[in-house]
């Protein structure tokens, strides 16, 4: 008798809470729109074999960087943030790449201060010195645009761009220094 009062209870308690839940839907849906208030704009798929969005951001030494501008090289872009810890792992090897005189890519890392819990544009500098990282470019992307544009679910990500723009790899998590090497070898 008690498990079949508990069973009616149960299911009473899910439909209240169903009803509970639609109401609360209608009440906080936007009215109707008409089909061109619908329509979105497409999100470029990121793939392998694809164009690299293009971007324009600010560097951490205040200038403007687009993608575009290095059209003809290989960039290994990096998104990353200060409290992540694989990220702040990852670091040191990056830094020994950063320093390879003779590698024929571009490094650029992209952080999106003051969102996510990201350090503001006025913190990042002074923790990103007092890492003691260099040689690495950070660019500021506080809107999040590029990061959504790249399609960001998890830090650290790294695209791995060819000389003429399109994705050549996509790594995420960290990759290997020698796999990055190796990986655009193989690029043109």
């Amino acid at each position: 008798m008690k498990k079949v009062m508990f069973a009616g209870l149960s299911l009473l308690s899910v439909v209240v809470l169903m009803a509970c839940g639609e109401e609360e839907t209608k009440k906080t849906q936007a009215p109707e729109q008409s089909p061109k208030q619908q329509q979105q704009t497409p999100v470029q798929q990121i793939a392998v074999g694809k164009e690299a969005p293009d971007f324009t951001l600010q560097s951490m030494d205040g200038k403007e960087v687009k993608l575009s501008d290095y059209k003809g090289k290989k960039v290994y872009l990096k998104f990353w943030a200060s409290w992540c810890g694989p990220c702040k792992k990852s670091m040191p090897e990056l830094m020994e790449l950063a320093a390879k005189p003779d590698r024929d890519f571009e490094i650029l890392s992209v952080v999106a201060p003051g969102l996510q819990g990201e350090k503001t544009v006025e913190e990042f500098p002074k923790w990103f010195q007092e890492q003691g990282y260099k040689d690495i470019p950070v660019l500021y992307d506080t809107k999040g645009s590029t990061f959504q544009a790249y399609q960001i679910r998890s830090i650290p990500t790294e695209y791995l761009i060819d000389s003429q723009g399109k994705i050549g790899k996509i790594q995420f998590g960290a990759i290997r220094n020698a796999d990055a090497e190796a990986a655009f070898k193989e690029m043109n």
